[in-house]
Parts: structure tokens; sequence; C-alpha cells
């Protein structure tokens, strides 16, 4: 198919603007609730963290030309790409930390000599996929952007301990707090510890393994993948970076990111990928507004909607707003606040939609973000660093019948419903180049056949099944209002500890996730019940998913007899 190359990303004339169908400081009733006065006029943002915007080129890793064009096959491709929002990617992939070194001060140059393998892209996935492939005896390339790690990754401490990891955690909390909704009975506590990511470190830890297994390094921008014919290993795959450089191996594996979907074949029949997307930033302020020994994981109360400053937890207005239902804002895409205090007078605070069908614009986050604060009473002194964050979720799965292999949010392994990708991918890597390497051994070389298999241990169809029930959910999430949204997760976290954070790990079989499935349609108020069973019957996620539970063929012969 040929490509479609889109100029102006911007929104389509006379579209809806998500998260803006709803008035954000719609009056109500209780109009004395209600703020007229101007927002806290903010600081301007600063580098005292270390994190600054790079005056260079876009990042290789965007695989993008500049932040007004990109090139695309469909929507999938548009979305993956960073769709609307595109721009603010580039502007946070483009960031530097000086106190992490580059990666060519570590690895050794990748050398002339064919591979057998060569990994594209040097984030948490590539790192480690690369480390695990060259520790089991094969030779490695690594080709990528030389770019630091600049995302904040929070994680489940019990998976990083699990991955001993422990040692690359920076901050950890005893217990996880959720509010939906206003009342008393909205506010959950998890009971699992939460853990903040110590991104240097975990970069550091990755790169001394590559280091020590022999990984060589190139930074570069790959932009066309193919293979060709030779070798005494079989066929050999090319990697042509813009510089005109090329790089070959007996298998390539894409592990930069959603970006890299153009390279790749996917499913048909399936809805196409929504996103995950969240504005965030670290400040310096008076007073922090919650507990400090808790992480504050998901607050979906309205704060953002015009309370006079200070007013967001006095009890009158939380009365309120309980007896007013959604407030104002019961047609807005929801999203939630995400808070760590990070020490001292430092704090973390994001604002997130957790799914939508077409993303909600980072500007609309940013002022919901700082209508909560003035809200909260929080006073901001100044803005150490920003975070945009936007994550691809969904979709359709990457196909079996190609020889390019992908590892990491670029083979869809980020969590549909959550967002979650990084503890996923760092303990898939280890099964996953064991695979590799078995494959290897038992093919004398790597042919399609080879590809094939390496594929199927990745996505094997429990794993389809299981993504095509994690989509299902992210469909149904993205349809919900506020008062859905705080019904459905007030039954998520009812459910036993083995069944949700099962769900969250992507670890529940066909036989579990039914459980799963059957336990929430049991505990769920009964408008929901009904909102789950017309999702299932009535929509194209809900067919899709059916057909995955009884179909015992493998995705490549049901695309064949499409």
């Amino acid at each position: 198919m040929k490509a479609r190359v889109f100029g102006d990303v911007g929104r389509p004339r006379g579209s809806i603007i998500p998260g803006e169908r709803g008035a954000a400081g719609a009056t109500t009733a209780n109009n004395a609730l209600c703020s007229r006065r101007g927002r806290q006029s903010f600081p301007n943002r600063s580098s005292k963290r270390g994190l600054k915007q790079s005056a260079s080129s876009l990042t290789p890793s965007m695989s993008l030309t500049d932040d007004r064009q990109m090139e695309c096959r469909d929507l999938n491709d548009f979305i993956r790409q960073g769709g609307s929002e595109r721009r603010w990617l580039v502007k946070q992939a483009n960031k530097r930390d000086p106190e992490q070194p580059s990666i060519a001060s570590i690895l050794s140059p990748i050398g002339s000599s064919n591979k057998d393998v060569i990994v594209v892209g040097c984030g948490p996935a590539g790192l480690a996929l690369s480390c695990e492939l060259a520790e089991r005896g094969l030779s490695v390339g690594l080709v990528g952007p030389d770019t630091p790690f600049v995302n904040t990754y929070g994680v489940w401490e019990d998976e990083f301990v699990e991955l001993g990891l422990g040692d690359c955690l920076e901050l950890v909390f005893e217990d996880a707090v959720c509010h939906f909704g206003d009342s008393e009975k909205g506010c959950v506590r998890v009971g699992r510890k939460y853990a903040r990511v110590d991104r240097a470190k975990l970069r550091g830890h990755l790169l001394d393994r590559c280091q020590k297994a022999g990984v060589g390094f190139q930074e570069g921008h790959v932009v066309d993948v193919s293979r060709e014919e030779g070798g005494d290993k079989g066929s050999l795959a090319k990697l042509q970076c813009k510089t005109g450089d090329t790089f070959k191996s007996s298998v390539a594996v894409l592990a930069s990111g959603a970006v890299s979907s153009k390279f790749l074949k996917y499913e048909e029949g399936v809805p196409h990928a929504g996103a995950q997307t969240a504005y965030g930033f670290e400040v310096e302020i008076d007073q922090y507004p919650f507990s400090k020994s808790l992480m504050h994981f998901m607050d979906f109360r309205r704060h953002h909607t015009g309370l006079w400053e200070g007013k967001a937890l006095h009890p009158e207005v939380t009365r309120y707003l309980e007896e007013e239902g959604s407030w104002g804002v019961s047609k807005e895409m929801p999203s939630f606040l995400y808070a760590m205090p990070l020490g001292g007078n430092k704090a973390f605070f994001q604002e997130t939609c957790l799914v939508s069908k077409q993303a909600v614009p980072f500007h609309v986050l940013e002022r919901r973000l700082k209508g909560r604060l003035d809200a909260l009473g929080v006073k901001v002194k100044s803005v150490l660093d920003e975070e945009w964050s936007y994550i691809p979720v969904g979709g359709p799965l990457p196909l079996a019948d190609q020889q390019i292999l992908a590892f990491g949010a670029a083979a869809n392994m980020i969590h549909p419903a959550s967002g979650y990708s990084i503890s996923r991918s760092l303990r898939a890597a280890p099964a996953f180049a064991k695979s590799i390497v078995d494959i290897f051994e038992e093919q004398k070389g790597w042919n399609e056949v080879s590809s094939k298999k390496a594929w199927d241990t990745l996505w094997t169809a429990r794993n389809r099944k299981q993504a095509a029930f994690h989509t299902f959910g992210m469909e149904l999430l993205a349809l919900l209002d506020v008062r859905s949204i705080d019904d459905f997760f007030l039954s998520f976290f009812k459910l036993p500890d083995f069944l949700w954070r099962g769900f969250l790990a992507a670890e529940l079989d066909a036989g579990q996730i039914i459980f799963f499935a059957l336990s929430v349609f049991v505990i769920c108020p009964f408008q929901m019940k009904g909102r789950l069973v017309g999702h299932l019957f009535g929509s194209e996620v809900g067919r899709h998913v059916i057909e995955k539970f009884i179909s015992s063929e493998s995705p490549d012969a049901i695309q064949s007899a499409n």
C-alpha cells in the first residue's frame, strides 16, 4: 500500500476537540463553589533537573523528517507516530540529560562485519533484548539514537524486585491510593507498593550488561529494512540508515517504539489504535497536598472544573460534588491526577487521559492539571521539568508471516487498558532472546520459517487472545463518562488480588480471563452490566474478542481466509 503523506497533522476542520466537549468551568446551582478569578501564574520553566531541550535535529528514534510531516499507510500508522500531538513527542524525545553518558562512550563500534542480530532502538526494551541475546552467545549490533532515558517510569515494586532490578528504584511508596468519586467509599487503597524508577540507574545497568556481553553500537536513523539473499546462514536482513550507512545481520529486531509500525504488517479487521496522553511536570511547591508515604495513583475527582482556589478538599465542596454527579464534565473525556512527592519541596504532578480513540490534546491536559493544583491550593514556585507522554494503545497485532521481528512497544506489547509496558518488556526479554537463540541452533541460520517461529513465541495464540480481551477493555474505557469510570474501577479493585494484578501484568490465561470477566460482571452496578453486554455483542471489538476466543486457528490462517 502506498504511504500517505500527512502534511498538516493538526485537527481536521470542523472536528470536535477531545476533552473539550464539556464546559470545564460550567456553572451549577452552587456558583459559590466556582471561581471566576484567573488562575495562578505559573513560573517560567527552568532546567534545574538537568533535562534540557536539544538544539540538534529531530531525534532519529522518532523516524521523522520534521514535526509537520510524516508518512503513514493508514490510520494506525498515523496514531502510532503521534497523530495530531506528534510535535510534543518530538519535543519530549529531544530532551538531554548531562548526567547520563552517551552510549558511544560505553559500547564499542558495531564494526563492518555481519551480525547474528541487529536490534534497532536504544530504549529499555532494545537494551534489555540486546544484552540478553549477546549473553547467550550471539553477535549483536545496536542501532539507534544516542539519547538518554527521559520519561518518568512508575512501576509496581514487586515486579521490579522479581526482575532483580530493586536497586534501580529511586522512590518506593508503601501503598497506592485512588479516588473514584468524591465520597468516602470512592477512596481505594490498592494494597501494593508503587515505585519510581531511577532512569539513569536502569539505563546504566542495561548498558553495563551490553558492554560486558560485547554488544556493538552505531548511532543512526534507520529508514529501510529489507532482506537479501546471500551469506552462509541464509538470507540477510539489510538495514539502511539516513546517512547512507548499511548494516547486515541474519535477523533484525525493531525495538524503537510504536513509530516502527510502518515497517511491519498487521492483522486486518481489528479496531484502530487509541492513545493514552498525559501532561506532567516536576515542580518546586510550598506544600504537598496529600500523604507523602502514599503514591497518589489515580484521582478522578473533578478538581479541574473551576473550584475556588484552595477549596478542593473542603468538606462542603466534597459534599456538593458528590450530590451533583459529574458536575459539568459528563461529556468530556475523563482524566485523572497522578502525583508523587519527590522529597523536600519537590513533587511530580501529571494529568492523564487513560485512553481515547482520538488523543486528548496536551494543552487540554495542561489546563486541567493547573486547574487542579489551583483548587488544591498548591503554590508552584518553579517548574523544573515538563513531560509529554503519548502512548499508542490497542489496535491490530503484528502478523507472524513477516521476516522482520519486533519487540516492546514496536511489537504492540503495551497493555491496551493501562498503557504499561516497561515491566512487561523487561520480563519478556530473556524468554524471547532464548527463543531466537534456540531457533538459530535448530535452523542452522535464519530464514522465513525461523521468523515465523520467533513471532509465534512472542505472540502465542494465548497471548493474542489475551490482547484481544485487553483491547476490548480499552475500547470500553474509551466510551465511559466519569461516573461510569468510577463505577468500573470500584468494581475492578474489589476483585481478588490475583485477578486484577494478573490483568495488569498480562499474565492471565484464557480460562482466568473468562473468570475475570464474569467476576467484574457480577460485582459491577446494574447500569454497568448493560454497558458490558452491549459492548460485547454490539461492537466491532466485541465480535473480534469472541472470534479470538472461539477460534483455534493461527492468526495467519484467519488472515488468509479473509
